[in-house]
């Protein structure tokens, strides 16, 4: 998956908001904490469920898998269920769950962010 925080403020609207496990982050940390991850030579792998996109103008939902590596340790796979609703043709309002736990399960001195 190519990293470039430079494409954050085309796909996700200002007023953005990431509900992730019952975590709130708005549109500056999640876009400051990607930048920072960004920057580390940590790689991702994503994996789609084709079978479980359900979509329309407004929303998408979507079951997949976020494979996180870093310089060490072993790779960690997170799955992840997903709702994100548009507005102005951007990605307004983002609802996960994950497992495990992004917020408690990564290690975030390794890329900056969960």
């Amino acid at each position: 998956m190519r990293k470039d925080a430079s494409l954050i403020p085309h796909y996700y609207h200002p007023d953005f908001q990431r509900e992730s496990n019952g975590q709130l982050e708005d549109y500056q940390a999640f876009a400051s904490g990607h930048e920072k991850m960004y920057a580390t030579p940590v790689t991702f792998e994503v994996r789609y469920d084709d079978a479980s996109w359900v979509e329309s103008a407004a929303k998408v939902a979507v079951r997949l898998w976020i494979r996180k590596q870093t310089s060490i340790g072993q790779p960690l796979e997170f799955e992840i269920l997903l709702v994100a609703a548009y507005l102005d043709g951007k990605i307004h309002h983002l609802w996960e769950m994950t497992s495990p736990r992004r917020w408690a399960s990564s290690t975030r001195n390794d890329h900056g962010s969960a």
